[in-house]
């Protein structure tokens, strides 16, 4: 499902990932860990497209995630360590929100918002502003927007 080959990231002369190799299957879990530094995060923003890798290769789902980017983003959940979103928007309007930013279509977006509503169980919040929310609340809304498309792979930065 993923596979990482002499990955590298560098900014400027700093190097955050040094040439990692990895695989994993479907239905694994897996858990990077290491001090903080380590580039755990970097690796994950080059799994998710947000960072170009310096060298080496990554796929997900056998796509290349430098020439498959929007490809391997539609295939991902990604919950940041620290998840934007927008403070005075409902929870049920940020999450409508989200799943047109994915181009789904309206019965899709409705299953994957009920789905995922149910799974973080915010069905009590749906009508209350992101903002009132305490931070273990934000961070659910985060999850659902991330499993609202029903992803075959899920990144979580620092989920707890």
């Amino acid at each position: 499902m993923i596979s990482v080959n002499g990955l590298r990231k560098n900014f400027g002369e700093y190097e955050a990932v040094k040439q990692i190799s990895f695989s994993i299957g479907k239905g694994e879990v897996v858990a990077l860990l290491g001090p903080n530094g380590a580039g755990k995060t970097t690796t994950m923003r080059m799994l998710t497209g947000f960072y170009e890798p310096t060298s080496g290769s990554a796929t997900v789902g056998g796509f290349d995630v430098r020439a498959d980017r929007k490809k391997v983003q539609s295939l991902i959940g990604y919950l940041p360590e620290s998840a934007s979103s927008y403070p005075d928007m409902l929870v049920s309007e940020f999450l409508a929100f989200i799943a047109e930013s994915r181009n789904m279509a309206p019965e899709d977006a409705n299953k994957g918002i009920e789905k995922a509503v149910k799974v973080t169980d915010l069905s009590r919040y749906l009508n209350s502003p992101i903002m009132h929310l305490s931070k273990g609340y934000k961070q659910r809304v985060g999850l659902a927007a991330a499993l609202l498309h029903d992803p075959q792979v899920l990144i979580l930065d620092e989920p707890a």
